[in-house]
């Protein structure tokens, strides 16, 4: 072989090497933007994940505590109720009780 195709396979060889270096560089920066878009995109759905969860807890609070007011009112308005029943009841009692003692209920 010629002095001058060695040296043509040599240059070749040479840019393969480069060409081949820079491939694996490329290659390993792909891998690496590939790693930090994958942790970007894990973070970025833990963080919906957990805004969709403190709203459903907040969802579910509203609706425990519209639910508590809800049975509260129910609740005072059976005892105002029962309240006034019970009043009617005593003033019928009363009466009765008077009645006897005077000797009117005889």
């Amino acid at each position: 072989m010629s002095q001058e195709t060695i040296a043509q396979i040599l240059a070749i060889e040479r840019q393969a090497v480069q060409l081949h270096d820079d491939a694996e560089r490329q290659a390993a920066k792909i891998v690496e933007e590939a790693k930090e878009a994958a942790s970007d995109l894990r973070k970025q759905t833990l963080a919906q994940a957990r805004q969709r969860a403190e709203k459903i807890v907040a969802e579910g609070q509203e609706a425990a505590e519209t639910k508590q007011s809800r049975i509260i009112a129910q609740a005072e308005t059976e005892a105002q109720e029962l309240e006034e029943q019970a009043a009617r009841h005593f003033e019928k009692a009363t009466k009765f009780v008077v009645d006897h003692v005077v000797g009117r209920g005889v």
